[in-house]
């Protein structure tokens, strides 16, 4: 019997998901995705609506997350299979975690560092190609990591990565789905190529909700799930024109579930509206055990928020994107009524098309709706445009919110010193020395 006053944290985090879960079905976010288990979560604990990552990329997103620094201060700034590596001189949630009384764990798939090794984690599980990191794969490794643990005297932190849901979609396993049945997001045409390719990701979705049944049900058969805080989240939007490698709600915006049966704060449930950053998901967990929370990061804790003594939380959220498989410099601004973009990259297309997307079946059909010549500015009134199609840069009667909005935009470039006011980010890419 454990005698530890901490619960145990699991961390599981899915590739490239946006806000695609059963739960999530809205205006913006329309699906027909059957995942009981996800939504089930949800309904016992807790789910955020508008939260965002700080890139829309999986290295920088997930650097994010590791230090509650936005990428361009972390040096995290593209993706680790680039050539990007997270700087040794940053301080991560497990280094964290530990000071304060936690064993540290990865188990699979992780995309900040070269080396797995310098990311603060007592125990790594074996390192193994990507696909292999899918959770079906990793299932008796995970059963055999919490009968190890079942009576540990110290909590645990646990980092579950998985490779999921990233594309080729085919990859991996899942319920089929019929094309008929998929609903599609108002940046998508309808018709059978795009329905085809929607119930390929809705199929391997459903598998990853197969796959947190199976942990669900081992937590429950050690012990382990009453004291155990779950968390649920992604790196950011899902991989298709206008959301991955973009600055518009469907790039930036992911989901967060939390579920901790023992807790009193965590109230099922309970659905968050308040806008909030992944940024935020570190200093939160360190306030929740009653650690200190580090002066020099960027996020804030939205503990007073889950106990009811505020209903207000961030006025803005920034995000960034720098280097993909291009450098392509972007930043942003959204508030719950505008979102202001700067394109810092001159003659780039409009949405740049990630590798995954080009290599797949549908790439030569995703490069034919790329818009070109994007401008250097974009504005957008989310209450009238939620889709982001208007642009209103141009607009007269906008440009007093243009203005109000770039100047804070640029104001928070500054305080974090980003390196792009001083002109094209040097590339800081080498070779990736091991697997990581």
């Amino acid at each position: 019997m454990t005698i530890k006053n901490q619960p145990n944290i699991i961390l599981f985090i899915t590739h490239d998901q946006g806000q695609f879960l059963g739960c999530y079905n809205s205006v913006q976010t329309p699906n027909s995705l059957n995942t009981p288990h996800l939504d089930g979560l949800a309904k016992n604990g807790i789910r955020f609506t508008n939260y965002f990552c700080t890139a829309p990329q999986c290295s920088p997103s997930r650097g994010g997350i590791q230090t509650s620094l936005y990428p361009h201060q972390n040096g995290l700034m593209g993706l680790v299979d680039r050539g990007w590596t997270l700087p040794e001189s940053n301080k991560t949630l497990p280094m964290y975690l530990k000071e304060n009384g936690y064993s540290t764990h990865l188990m699979g798939f992780q995309h900040e560092s070269f080396d797995a090794h310098t990311l603060g984690y007592d125990t790594i599980s074996k390192r193994r190609s990507e696909p292999l990191y899918n959770c079906h794969k990793m299932n008796k490794n995970y059963q055999q990591f919490f009968k190890e643990h079942q009576n540990d005297r110290e909590p645990f932190f646990l980092n579950i990565g998985v490779v999921q849901v990233h594309r080729p979609f085919g990859l991996w396993a899942g319920t089929p789905v019929n094309p008929e049945n998929v609903k599609i997001p108002p940046y998508l045409p309808d018709n059978e190529t795009v329905r085809e390719d929607l119930s390929q990701f809705y199929k391997a979705i459903q598998g990853v909700d197969d796959c947190i049944g199976n942990i669900l049900q081992m937590l429950e058969e050690f012990g382990l799930r009453d004291d155990t805080l779950f968390i649920y989240t992604t790196d950011h939007g899902e991989a298709y024109p206008r959301a991955k490698c973009t600055l518009y709600d469907p790039g930036i915006k992911t989901l967060l579930l939390i579920s901790h049966p023992n807790s009193d704060i965590i109230k099922k449930g309970t659905v968050y509206e308040q806008m909030a950053s992944n940024v935020d998901l570190m200093p939160t967990l360190l306030d929740l055990i009653g650690a200190e929370i580090p002066k020099k990061i960027e996020g804030r804790s939205f503990l007073l928020l889950l106990k009811g003594e505020t209903e207000t939380f961030r006025k803005e959220i920034y995000s960034e994107k720098s280097f993909h498989e291009v450098y392509d410099p972007i930043r942003s601004i959204r508030t719950d009524r505008f979102k202001f973009i700067i394109n810092f990259g001159k003659n780039q297309d409009r949405y740049q098309i990630a590798a995954d997307m080009r290599q797949d079946a549908l790439g030569k059909y995703f490069l034919n709706i790329v818009e070109k010549n994007r401008p250097d500015e974009e504005l957008y009134d989310l209450k009238s445009d939620p889709n982001e199609q208007n642009n209103l840069i141009d607009e007269i009667n906008y440009k007093e919110t243009a203005k109000e909005l770039k100047d804070k935009l640029l104001d928070w470039m500054r305080r974090t010193d980003d390196p792009l006011l001083k002109g094209k980010i040097k590339d800081q890419r080498s070779e990736p020395p091991i697997k990581y």
